[in-house]
């Protein structure tokens, strides 16, 4: 299998190279099994997960699945923002290929380089609109 680019994930896409590489050489990569617990709802957020590679199912134990993540996603901004537990259980269901930002570090970059939250804020846009569709 090939290296997972980190700049094919939007949110890593915004930065120069100088920057991204930063980020890359403190962030710890982890490959997730399918059918593995990557976080479960209710547990400490502790970091943010940028998806490298693979597909994971989201589910909510009030409501069942609520999303699917692929290449390119993130998941866990929320509980980090917020500074609360873990809204949902994300589980692989392919071999799932994460790089994991602790949440010191994720807000220390939010702070130092902005344009990263424009991608993130028109991801959770598209999350809360996909979620009001289905409920509909």
């Amino acid at each position: 299998m090939s290296t997972p680019d980190p700049a094919a994930v939007p949110m890593l896409a915004v930065l120069k190279d100088r920057d991204r590489a930063k980020i890359l050489a403190t962030a710890r990569q982890r490959t997730f099994a399918a059918g593995e617990t990557v976080v479960r709802e209710g547990d400490s957020s502790l970091n943010l997960f940028l998806v490298l590679a693979g597909t994971a199912r989201v589910e909510r134990e009030a409501k069942g699945v609520v999303g699917r993540l692929k290449t390119g996603d993130f998941f866990g901004e929320v509980g980090l923002i917020a500074e609360h537990a873990r809204m949902a259980t994300v589980t692989a269901e392919t071999d799932l290929t994460c790089l994991l930002l602790p949440s010191w570090e994720f807000k220390a970059l939010l702070r130092e380089h902005p344009e990263m939250a424009i991608p993130m804020l028109e991801a959770l846009i598209a999350r809360i609109h996909a979620q009001d569709e289905h409920q509909h």
